[in-house]
């Protein structure tokens, strides 16, 4: 089987499977692209330098009020008096959402968002799982990647509100760990508003 395609008025012939290929190498050819980001190696490196100091920084823990039907529950970690991740684990009928905010000056760097779902009945187990990741560099969206690793458009109105959405989670959130009080809870913000979380 061959395909047809037109170039500058002639007909170019192509075997079997290279439209495919072509497609292929063109998706190896954005990652390879988003992979000689400095932005997004200097985001990996900062991950990765979290990810190791977690266990030497300070915890906090605080109930999430009125954040999820089920409950939820935040845990944020600071080096010395800075901030450098924020988790919040949101329960829900048959599943959570775990959603993760890496954070370097203040500024989010990168999101890790999961929903898992499960039976009650079969000891909480999970039974399936989606992710998505995303790069920020100062508040702009620069990688978008789905559950099984495709990256996604930059350029769409789907790309905007999910990077706005993130970022408005973010701040409730970042606002709800560095509350200097021993409180025990935060509640959520009426939603549509700017209204700071508020101590509980």
């Amino acid at each position: 089987m061959r395909a047809e395609t037109a170039l500058s008025g002639w007909r170019v012939v192509l075997p079997a499977g290279a439209l495919a290929c072509v497609c292929v190498l063109a998706a190896v050819a954005r990652a390879a692209a988003a992979g000689d980001d400095p932005r997004i190696a200097r985001i990996r490196a900062w991950y990765t330098s979290t990810e190791k100091a977690l266990s030497r920084n300070r915890v906090v823990r605080r109930d999430l009020a009125e954040f999820a039907s089920q409950g939820a529950v935040l845990t944020a970690w600071f080096g010395g008096d800075s901030l450098t991740k924020v988790n919040a684990t949101s329960y829900v009928e048959g599943g959570r959402t775990t959603d993760d905010f890496y954070v370097h000056d203040d500024s989010v760097y990168f999101v890790s968002h999961i929903v898992g779902k499960y039976f009650l009945s079969v000891d909480g187990q999970l039974i399936h799982r989606v992710q998505y990741r995303m790069y920020f560099d100062h508040d702009t969206l620069i990688r978008w990647i789905d559950t099984t690793g495709k990256d996604l458009a930059l350029k769409s109105a789907a790309a905007d509100s999910a990077a706005k959405h993130n970022l408005e989670v973010a701040k409730i959130l970042i606002d709800c760990a560095k509350i200097e009080d021993a409180v025990q809870a935060c509640i959520a913000p009426p939603k549509d508003t700017a209204t700071e979380v508020l101590a509980k």
